[in-house]
């Protein structure tokens, strides 16, 4: 978070989620703490959206632009202190079990071996794992860069075996069958879409 405006997505992202509600309620600060926590916004950390989010109710500015329509300046700023608020009351903070690795980690992987398949599009995996895939640096192919819980790190990569459009699963990892236990424990993803390579 090194630029003035990396306070901006989590507080945009807040404010765009709640410009239809009726009232901003502690309650639905409750709702929006926890989603953040559990599904952190874009590839920030759960200390930094909470960093983000206390920049942003004491020197941000125009916290409105998404729902000036229907919420004040002031009664957002006011809404993301109870976030903050709720966001303290849970810690310590569980980590989400999938963390966004930065796109330039990236070349860590060009030699790490396939351990799974997955028989799905770009688009329906990011719906299952709830995780972006954004162009590889080099080629321009469909990556999704990732740590789990464990530390151990992996990387999916769209249309690896571009005879069938078949995206790999890469990893370091030497207990390659550890890695396909946990993504099919905590994503959406299925024993017929996600299957051992070797």
């Amino acid at each position: 978070m090194h630029n003035s405006e990396f306070w901006r997505p989590p507080a945009d992202g807040l404010a765009y989620a709640v410009q239809f509600a009726d009232e901003l309620t502690d309650q639905l600060a409750a709702h929006h703490a926890h989603r953040l926590l559990a599904d952190p916004v874009d590839i920030l950390t759960q200390q930094q959206q909470y960093d983000a989010l206390t920049y942003a109710v004491t020197n941000g500015n125009d916290l409105g632009r998404f729902a000036a329509s229907s919420h004040s300046e002031e009664d957002l700023r006011e809404f993301m202190s109870k976030v903050l608020t709720e966001m303290d009351r849970q810690r310590p903070w569980t980590p989400p079990p999938l963390q966004p690795l930065p796109l330039n980690r990236w070349s860590d992987f060009t030699d790490a071996t396939p351990v799974a398949r997955l028989t799905m599009s770009p688009l329906k995996a990011e719906e299952r794992l709830r995780q972006p895939f954004r162009p590889a640096p080099d080629d321009g192919r469909d990556i999704c860069p990732l740590a789990l819980v464990s530390g151990t790190e992996i990387v999916l990569v769209a249309n690896y075996w571009p005879e069938t459009g078949a995206m790999a699963v890469l990893t370091h990892d030497t207990e390659p069958q550890h890695v396909i236990d946990y993504l099919l424990a905590n994503t959406n993803l299925t024993e017929n879409e996600l299957m051992p390579v070797g």
